[in-house]
Parts: structure tokens; C-alpha cells; sequence
């Protein structure tokens, strides 16, 4: 057993690792309502909805640290916090044959091991992206770098100084005016920090399973293009982005390459001319009341933390 400060640090551990767990199947089971409310829901509410249902459990996290930071222990060493939300028996002992030790364990491996292959993985972008600075040709602007290849290919890279790489073959094959709206479309990006809230989606959504990561991942995809088509429209006419787009995907299966770096992916052209040609527009009141409601389930997951760790004490040695 493990008394003190060091029994009450590890025993906040395990609560957090038991929120998180709590918090992990409430995104499992509202991940397939994300996917599918691109019906009904308009893609900047996407974009704050998706990136506020993977923050949630790191804030469910945090709030528990801070809860249990200002929490005080009275005269039967019980801890209660503020609103009543958490209520500890022997928080300062730490016994390492309950279930806490083994819990804490299994979710820090498993949280480890996931935020490594994360890293190894960005490793290996950075690797990618620096040997494709290198072989590009710089021009006389200094964000907009020329690959030497007649592939199509199209896109942002970097997260804070980003720079725009088109290649040879796309501009060979493109008209002046198609040019311009592909490279305000990257610029759009750009100034909406895309690449960035999207490397922190990955960040965040890294330790749930791999059957969730990858739909929620393009659909942020999706929305973050539809968001920079809306911004380009701002100087270009909605019907010369969207002929743009079916061009660039046209030219992209002809070379057979539909996994290539190309402005369009083509499984989302046709939500993305939609959204051009009939645009949506987003509620206020929707976007007000998204923090409300992200709120409202933080605090009700958090609450269910410690009635669901006695439900583990029940049936498990404490």
C-alpha cells in the first residue's frame, strides 16, 4: 500500500484512467451520429462539433485533476469536491493489488503505445514533407513551391509557416483562372490553420480503436475542404470552383492515381459541388449552444465517475 501524497496522486490517476475509459465508449457510441449529420448540420458546426467531441474526455481529464486538486479530505479521510461530483473513500491509500494499480497500469501502456506510433507516425511525415521541400522548385513567391513531375497534385504542407506545392503537370493542364482558385483554395487552408486542427484532431483521437479514427478523420477532411471552397467563393464564382474541382478530379483518374495529393478527393466531389452550388449557412444558436451542451455532458460524465467506481468496487478487490 502506498499512503500520502503519492497514494492521493495515484489514486487521482485511476480516476482520471476510469473517466477516460467512460468517456472512450460515449465516443464510441456517438462516433456514427457524428459521421452522419453532415445532413443536417452545417460544416463550420461540423468542424467545432467533431473537434469539441475529442476534446471532450482530455477536458473530463482535466476537470477531475482540478476537482480533485481543490478537493479536502475530512475527519474519515473521504474526499468530497465541489458540487458534490466526486466522493472518495481512503483517497491518500493506494493499494497496489486492486483493481486501481492493475487499471492504471493497462491504461497507461495502452496510452503510451498509442501516443509513440503517433509520433513515430508524424516522424515520418516530417521525413516525407522535408525530402519534398527538397526536390521542390521555389518561384517568386516564396509560399508556392513547383514539383518537377506530371503527376496532379495539389496541397498545403506545415502547420504554422505553411507553404503551397503544385506540380508541373497540374499546371500544364490547367487554365490561369483554374490556377487562381486552386492556389486561393490552399491559401484558405492556410489562413484557417486546417493543417494544424487536424494534426491535433489525430493527436486526440489517437488512443480510441482504428475502426473509429479513419471516418471521423475524413470527415473533418471533408468539412475543412468545404470550408475553403465557401472562402474562395468570396472572390470566384461558386459554378468556376466546382467545374475546377470535376477538372482537377478528371485529370487525376486519368493518370489512375486516386489516392494522389490533388485538391479533390473523389469520393468527396459530389458533397463538395453541393455544397458549392447550394450552399449551407450556420445557425448561430447552433454554435452558441454547443459549448452548453459539451458542457452538460461534462459534467454529468464526471458525475457518473464515482458511482461507477463503486460499481468496480463492488465486484473487484479494492
Amino acid at each position: 500500500m502506498i499512503s500520502g501524497s503519492w497514494g492521493f496522486i495515484l489514486n487521482l490517476l485511476s480516476m482520471a484512467a476510469l473517466l477516460g475509459l467512460a468517456s472512450a465508449v460515449f465516443q464510441l457510441l456517438t462516433a456514427p451520429l457524428i459521421v452522419r449529420a453532415k445532413n443536417r448540420v452545417d460544416p463550420l458546426e461540423q468542424k467545432w462539433l467533431i473537434l469539441s467531441w475529442a476534446v471532450l474526455p482530455w477536458t473530463m481529464t482535466l476537470l477531475l485533476f482540478v476537482e480533485g486538486g481543490i478537493a479536502l479530505p475530512d475527519d474519515h479521510n473521504t474526499v468530497h469536491g465541489a458540487l458534490g461530483l466526486i466522493h472518495w473513500h481512503h483517497a491518500d491509500e493506494f493499494v497496489v493489488s486492486a483493481w486501481h494499480s492493475w487499471f492504471l497500469s493497462a491504461a497507461g501502456l495502452w496510452l503510451t503505445l498509442r501516443i509513440g506510433r503517433f509520433a513515430y507516425q508524424q516522424w515520418r511525415v516530417n521525413q516525407q514533407l522535408k525530402l519534398l521541400r527538397e526536390q521542390a522548385v521555389a518561384t517568386s513567391d516564396s509560399t508556392i513551391r513547383i514539383l518537377p513531375t506530371r503527376d496532379v497534385v495539389a496541397m498545403a504542407a506545415g502547420y504554422f509557416r505553411a507553404d503551397i506545392y503544385l506540380s508541373q503537370g497540374l499546371l500544364n493542364q490547367t487554365t490561369p483562372d483554374q490556377q487562381a482558385i486552386i492556389i486561393a483554395h490552399e491559401q484558405a487552408h492556410i489562413r484557417q490553420f486546417d493543417n494544424l486542427s487536424r494534426w491535433l484532431l489525430m493527436l486526440l483521437i489517437c488512443p480510441l480503436p482504428g475502426f473509429v479514427r479513419p471516418p471521423i478523420l475524413n470527415r473533418f477532411t471533408l468539412v475543412t475542404e468545404q470550408l475553403a471552397d465557401r472562402r474562395v467563393t468570396r472572390n470566384a464564382e461558386a459554378a468556376d470552383i466546382a467545374e475546377t474541382l470535376v477538372k482537377i478530379a478528371r485529370l487525376r483518374h486519368r493518370i489512375n492515381k486516386p489516392g494522389q495529393a490533388a485538391f479533390v478527393a473523389a469520393e468527396q466531389l459530389r458533397e463538395r459541388v453541393i455544397e458549392l452550388l447550394t450552399p449551407s449557412r450556420p445557425s448561430a444558436l447552433k454554435l452558441g449552444l454547443l459549448p452548453l451542451a459539451i458542457l452538460v455532458t461534462a459534467t454529468a460524465v464526471l458525475s457518473a465517475t464515482d458511482a461507477l467506481h463503486h460499481f468496480f468496487d463492488i465486484f473487484l478487490v479494492h
